[in-house]
């Protein structure tokens, strides 16, 4: 089999940022800046890294960033506070919040007082209404990520089988909605770890999605020669000499030569998934304008 494609997402990132970036610019020239806010737990170093990420593609991309830390005791009613003040905020236009929070925090009630207006992660129930229906607003940026990498490998997907390994609502669930009301739409089976034999369902896989969680979980007999793949997964790993990396939720080194197209960790979904947030800011900020 030929080598294969080793789709990263830095290209197709650029280009959304670039559309964002645009939009921003137009914004600011009727008198309205788009402006995120994020919410992040302290003392998450793993949201921390992201925060930080989206501070910088904000300012490179001319949209205010402004952050709001939530320290112990982390109480609901603390997390609701602060998301009250936002809403109030006039200059803020979006608001993200970031995951892990403590066990205590519950992010559907924390999403509701957000409301649907200034929610750029598209996890508002509301907006997930809008993306079953077949009427997306804003899509959760993960989601998002992984079906414009899906259309940028060029390979067809009406059709044929995609399977999803990982039913998160940020990822899996997310996903499966918006590939379903694509007009020239997959046959998407949604798999999880209790999945009984993933493995079959995997290798009958045209296109597969991993989004488990968990370093190296598919191999290559897991995977059917001429796929494309598309890993989500971020998990950190320690080598022999201590060292840390990034890695996958699929074991590169072996899925890849059965591999029509594969996507590296880290430099595949990551990029393309910030980019697609400061679409969503942008939008929400558009939806502002008209309000």
């Amino acid at each position: 089999m030929a080598e294969p494609v080793i789709l990263k997402g830095g290209p197709l990132a650029t280009r959304i940022w670039e559309e964002a970036a645009s939009g921003a610019a137009k914004l600011r020239e009727r008198g309205i800046t788009p402006h995120l806010a994020v919410v992040l737990a302290s003392g998450e170093p793993e949201a921390r890294a992201y925060a930080d990420s989206q501070r910088k593609a904000c300012e490179k991309a001319g949209i205010e960033y402004s952050e709001r830390v939530l320290g112990a005791p982390f109480s609901q009613d603390n997390l609701n506070a602060i998301l009250a003040e936002l809403n109030a905020d006039q200059k803020v236009t979006g608001v993200f919040i970031h995951e892990p929070m403590p066990g205590s925090i519950d992010l559907l009630a924390a999403r509701l007082a957000l409301g649907p207006g200034k929610d750029v992660e598209g996890m508002h129930p509301e907006l997930l209404g809008l993306l079953a229906m077949g009427t997306p607003s804003r899509v959760p940026c993960t989601a998002a990520a992984v079906a414009e990498l899906i259309r940028e490998c060029g390979i067809p997907s009406a059709g044929k089988d995609l399977v999803i390994v990982g039913r998160s609502p940020i990822v899996g669930r997310a996903l499966a909605l918006l590939l379903l009301v694509e007009r020239k739409a997959p046959t998407v089976t949604v798999c999880h770890s209790a999945t009984e034999d993933l493995a079959a369902q995997t290798r009958r896989a045209d296109f597969l999605v991993v989004s488990i969680g968990r370093a190296g979980f598919i191999h290559g007999d897991m995977v059917k020669e001429g796929a494309v793949v598309i890993d989500v997964g971020t998990n950190v790993v320690r080598a022999a000499d201590g060292t840390e990396k990034l890695v996958g939720d699929v074991d590169f080194e072996k899925v890849a030569p059965r591999c029509r197209v594969i996507t590296p960790v880290p430099g595949g979904v990551g990029p393309v998934t910030t980019s697609c947030l400061l679409r969503n800011v942008v939008a929400a900020a558009a939806n502002k304008r008209r309000a």
